[in-house]
């Protein structure tokens, strides 16, 4: 089973995605996106948030589900140290292994597949989030890898609303304490350094956003050989983990660095989502203004060059529009379209 989520949202006065700062200013990730009009091709640069920004807030929340999935069955949650504090390095060297997978590098291998496969079974069982997300073990001596079952692209604004995107530099000061005012002169120039003038950039659009869940891989070995690596319980509470995290991202506290002081003014316009088995079935980006309909059309299409060829297959769509397109199941908001997906997976 493959779920696959598009979602446009109108996203004002965000900081969600820094780069770098230059100087005293705080610049706001850009990418380049081509548009075809009237006279060809252009190339322009847009507000974006990258993919990694929203990964790394899907296997935070990915721990904190595990957590309230685990400690409602009083079992503890499989994460790591690491995990714990959300350093999401995942088995990335010898300093970020567990005592097991130390024990399973340290022995001399004759068979170097098995021992590869050895090793992702181990990880799998240890860390829930190297599950979902996968994870790289560089090491020389016995590379290991596991590729994610999340699939995010970048945030970047939808293409009919892309003369209405800014990016803007707002000031900001730190105050200066009172008490700096009773320094000796010799002191206050260092003492007005307190008081600094800084800007961050800030934008406002309409973003689309593209998220693929693969839920058949959840629990499963993929290096070398695909078997269970853990029982079918198990398998079913890192699905139901997967699934809230999921949820979290795009229905709970969302995704993006400073919200402590940029929480951004969010309004999920629309969404479509997609539950599809044996084959998996991406949503249209949500950057298109069709991409609802379109979708439905590509999974009927889908679903009739599947039977030509004699394979069963299953696409089921859920929207939330104010228009949603017949066959489509309508939902009546963001955590409504998440309830219905939700609901659909666990059935099987």
């Amino acid at each position: 089973m493959f779920v696959s989520v598009g979602v446009r949202a109108v996203v004002n006065v965000e900081a969600l995605n820094a780069v770098e700062t230059v100087g005293n200013v705080t610049k706001h990730r850009r990418a380049p996106i081509v548009l075809k009009g009237d006279k060809g091709y252009r190339l322009i640069y847009v507000p974006a948030a990258s993919g990694e920004s929203l990964a790394n807030a899907f296997q935070r929340n990915l721990v904190k589900a595990a957590k309230l999935i685990y400690g409602a069955e009083g079992l503890k949650p499989p994460i790591t140290e690491w995990d714990e504090r959300f350093e999401f390095v995942k088995f990335m060297d010898k300093a970020h292994l567990t005592p097991a997978l130390k024990k399973l590098v340290a022995g001399k291998a004759s068979n170097i597949p098995e021992a590869k496969h050895e090793f992702e079974l181990q990880a799998i069982r240890e860390s829930i989030v190297a599950d979902v997300a996968g994870f790289l073990y560089a090491e020389e001596e016995l590379p290991v890898k596991r590729t994610s079952r999340l699939q995010v692209g970048y945030v970047v604004p939808t293409y009919d609303s892309i003369e209405a995107v800014a990016i803007e530099a707002q000031f900001h000061a730190r105050h200066v304490p009172a008490e700096t005012t009773k320094r000796k002169t010799a002191q206050v120039e260092a003492a007005q350094k307190a008081q600094m003038i800084y800007y961050v950039e800030v934008a406002s659009a309409t973003y689309g956003i593209t998220i693929n869940l693969d839920v058949d891989g959840i629990g499963r070995t993929s290096l070398v050989r695909v078997e269970d690596a853990v029982d079918g319980d198990e398998r079913a509470r890192r699905v139901r983990a997967s699934l809230l995290a999921l949820a979290a991202l795009l229905a709970g506290e969302g995704f993006g660095a400073k919200l402590s002081r940029f929480l951004p003014v969010k309004t999920v316009e629309s969404a479509v989502a997609s539950i599809s088995t044996p084959v998996a079935f991406t949503v249209s980006p949500p950057q298109r203004p069709d991409y609802i309909s379109d979708t439905a059309a590509r999974a009927g299409q889908l679903r009739e060059v599947l039977k030509k060829l004699g394979v069963e297959s299953s696409v089921e769509l859920i929207a939330y529009s104010k228009e949603v397109p017949e066959g489509l199941v309508k939902a009546g908001s963001i955590e409504d379209l998440m309830l219905k997906v939700i609901d659909r997976v666990l059935k099987g």
